[in-house]
């Protein structure tokens, strides 16, 4: 058998007896019987650490079943114990055979010369030897060119007389992934249940780092044959094993079925570093137990399976092979597709890079995480600019004028607080991706303030043509197209021939043909359909924007916006809630879990929205737009004094410890909650007794909530004042109309007097008169006081 640190496929070793009794680890999916170690396995604490793995300490030796359908192997140069107990080049004494590689046979044996540290020596087979012999001459630079962690380092090379060249390696007694594999198959717990995911990503950003070494500019290696037998767990480290397998880019070398790319040539071996991504790839998926190949990923990242909130077919049939238990809410499928993109048939649809495949894997367990504790696990995103905007729609913000706009006596239904923000809003708003830091002009864009877009167009109206600056430029056309809009006719379909013009400009600067691969080019195109308010056409695009970036958060805002417009309430909640555990900082997605589930209904939905807005933590730019929310839902649905208390203490935290200090917005809400108050009075859902306790509390004493009914009509009709002032000087067409319709309100509201009604030349003709007066005559400076008399 080899070395910890070598161990090839079951199915490919000779079967040797061994003193300790068979232990043979449940198989997973597609893996016939499965290998078997005794382990134990020390968790980690929690942590957003994304490297971090278990501590696995395997207990005596390893044991393994001979599989009936396993080819003959090999055989070995000499007897296997014809070399035990001999001494190699006067330093390597030979203790006992281990197995066999990809290259060779190998052997235990002692470092005389260092303190006889176990080291593990590796033999060459004769068919191999010629080749391999030209190879070790060339390779001491280059062994020690690969000195990197995550690389099991060679510690010297030579020739024994009547055997051949060998390698002399460090003895690592771990597991490899597919004995991890078994073991969390056999007892998913001891891996945190669904947890193993989130570890087995961090496989994968350990790999990726070492990949990257290899790959790199100066050195253009590859792996070539990247499988779970060739990546050992040591401890809490990983190491890639057998670099035998390791040469340049594009020569020959090992490869082994099933994870070796399409691309790679299957008589060769020739790979290129896109080809050593898909094998990682793979060798996630499988160690993962994700589908019976690499085409079920497909299935398990389709977004028609979120359309239910029970199990569904695919994922119930994937169950039954998969290591640990699925990832929950939309974790499966952001895992299964981060691997569909690393294993894509066609490499331009890979990873171009493993530094850019770990960002997505990052991403990725980030999102598990969060969704498996409900803690946040916020990281900048490297793709996108934290958008600043809350998409808060109307709950989030005081009501407005146009909530009273309906006369007194006609109080109709109104539109619900859980409406999803108009598209345009949402086609402006969504987080802006970040400049290519390989373009001309990422500087000046990096530079660049969220200014008025006209001025903007203006200012880059000289720069040279990039794919940056016309992305930039056709999101400035949207905006002001949008704007145009809204000045002329909501209902208006915006003039976006400028931002399409941008759009296509920016595609010619990138290529057709990588066009089709650059998830900007989708991502803007989203944009411009959400712009026209087609909901369905966005989804798409922003579809495959998530396809290409699956770890990233902003196309899963996009797309939980749009299942919003389109009726689609589970998956809206789906991915609003994905992004909101992972940073709560982020009100887009706070707000969308309290639409979600508004929409959704239930006895619970208003409870589960204002707990998803109370997570929106202090020091977020979108708190008072969450407490404000929380506020409204809760005075909407207010039944009785209890309820009615909680919204009291809510305004109170909003005026004094929240940040609502805009005074007309505080008398618009403070409008709202005496309205509910005086609905509840007349509907005997509150009593005067239970008006004055209420009254009495601290908080509702902070911001003077009356104790009887006369002084909250009294209240009531002084703000409906207030507001018909606002409604006088704002700019809305139709705002004298909506002030006359509250002076209604505040003469039908307040108490009874001898003489009330609103055209009663000592009170309500004056102050009708100085409405219309303040909404016609500009402000002025009051002039100095004179002291003559």
């Amino acid at each position: 058998m080899e070395p910890r640190a070598h161990l090839e496929p079951r199915a490919h070793l000779e079967h040797q007896e061994h003193d300790e009794p068979l232990f043979v680890v449940g198989a997973g999916a597609g893996s016939g019987q499965g290998a078997g170690r005794i382990a134990d396995v020390e968790l980690p604490d929690e942590s957003p650490d994304p490297t971090l793995l278990p501590e696995i300490r395997p207990r005596g030796r390893t044991v393994s079943p001979e599989a009936p359908e396993a080819p003959e192997a090999p055989e070995a140069p000499d007897a296997p114990d014809a070399l035990s107990g001999q001494l190699l080049s006067e330093q390597y004494r030979m203790v006992r055979p281990l197995g066999h590689g990809g290259m060779g046979e190998v052997y235990l044996a002692l470092d005389t010369k260092v303190d006889d540290r176990e080291v593990a020596v590796k033999f060459l087979r004769p068919v191999q030897a010629a080749v391999a012999r030209d190879a070790l001459a060339k390779e001491r630079q280059a062994f020690a060119d690969l000195n990197h962690e995550g690389i099991i380092p060679v510690f010297n090379y030579g020739h024994h007389e009547g055997v051949g060249d060998f390698l002399v390696l460090p003895y690592v007694d771990g597991l490899n992934l597919e004995e991890v594999r078994a073991l969390a198959c056999r007892d998913p717990g001891r891996f945190g249940g669904a947890r193993f995911h989130e570890f087995v990503l961090a496989y994968g950003v350990r790999v990726l780092s070492a990949l990257a070494h290899l790959h790199a500019p100066e050195r253009r290696k590859v792996y070539g044959d990247l499988k779970p037998q060739n990546v050992m767990h040591d401890g809490s480290t990983t190491k890639l094993i057998d670099v035998g397998s390791i040469r340049g880019e594009r020569a020959p070398g090992l490869t082994t079925t099933g994870y070796r790319a399409p691309s790679v040539h299957a008589a060769t071996g020739a790979s290129t570093s896109q080809d050593d991504l898909f094998s990682l790839g793979e060798t996630l998926r499988s160690v993962c137990g994700l589908g019976e190949s690499r085409h079920d990923l497909a299935a398990l990242g389709a977004l028609d399976r979120l359309a239910s909130s029970g199990p569904d077919e695919v994922t119930a049939r994937a169950a039954l092979l998969m290591t640990a238990p699925a990832p929950q809410g939309l974790g499966l499928a952001s895992l299964a597709r981060v691997l569909r993109r690393a294993t894509r048939e066609d490499p331009a649809d890979r990873f171009a890079t493993a530094r850019e495949m770990e960002e997505q894997l990052r991403g990725v367990f980030r999102e598990l995480r969060s969704l498996r504790t409900g803690l946040e696990t916020f990281e900048p995103s490297p793709l996108f600019l934290q958008s600043p905007h809350a998409l808060e729609g109307a709950l989030g913000v005081a009501p407005r004028l146009s909530r009273w706009a309906a006369p007194p006596e006609d109080d109709g239904p109104r539109a619900p607080l859980h409406a999803a923000p108009s598209a345009a809003d949402v086609a402006q708003r969504l987080p802006v991706p970040r400049p290519d830091p390989d373009d001309a002009h990422h500087a000046g864009l990096s530079r660049l303030s969220d200014a008025d877009p006209a001025a903007l167009l203006q200012h880059t109206k000289g720069w040279d043509g990039s794919a940056e600056v016309h992305l930039l430029r056709s999101r400035l056309e949207l905006r002001v197209a949008l704007s145009d809009t809204a000045e002329r006719l909501s209902t208006a379909e915006p003039e976006l021939v400028d931002a399409e013009r941008e759009l296509q400009l920016a595609i010619a600067a990138i290529g057709a043909g990588r066009a089709r691969h650059d998830w900007r080019i989708d991502w803007h195109r989203g944009l411009l359909t959400l712009a026209r308010d087609q909901a369905e056409e966005a989804w798409d695009h922003f579809d495959r924007v998530y396809a290409a970036i699956p770890g990233e958060y902003a196309p899963k805002l996009a797309l939980g916006y749009c299942a919003e417009r389109l009726g689609r309430r589970h998956e809206a909640l789906t991915f609003h809630e994905a992004v909101r555990l992972r940073n709560p900082s982020l009100g887009g997605a706070a707000f969308g879990v309290a639409r979600a589930r508004l929409a959704q209904g239930g006895p619970q939905a208003d409870a589960y929205a204002v707990e998803a807005l109370d997570a929106v933590p202090q020091h977020s730019r979108h708190r008072t737009a969450a407490r404000t929310a929380a506020v409204r839902i809760g005075v909407s649905r207010a039944q009785d004094a209890g309820q009615l208390a909680a919204v009291l203490r809510r305004l109170a935290r909003l005026f004094h410890e929240h940040g609502l200090t805009d005074e007309q917005a505080r008398v618009r809400m403070k409008a709202e909650v005496w309205e509910a108050a005086q609905d509840l009075l007349g509907r005997d859902a509150v009593n005067a007794r239970q008006l004055q306790a209420l009254s009495a509390a601290p908080d509702a004493s902070r911001i003077g909530f009356p104790g009887d009914e006369q002084q909250l009509r009294t209240d009531l009709s002084r703000f409906y004042l207030g507001l018909a002032q606002q409604a006088a000087r704002s700019d809305a067409p139709d705002g004298a109309d909506l002030a006359e319709r509250l002076l209604d309100r505040a003469y039908q509201v307040r108490p009874f007097a001898y003489r009330h009604h609103r055209d009663s030349p000592w009170l309500g003709k004056r102050i009708s008169n100085w409405l219309r007066a303040a909404a016609l005559t500009p402000p002025r400076v009051r002039p100095p006081r004179s002291d003559s008399r």
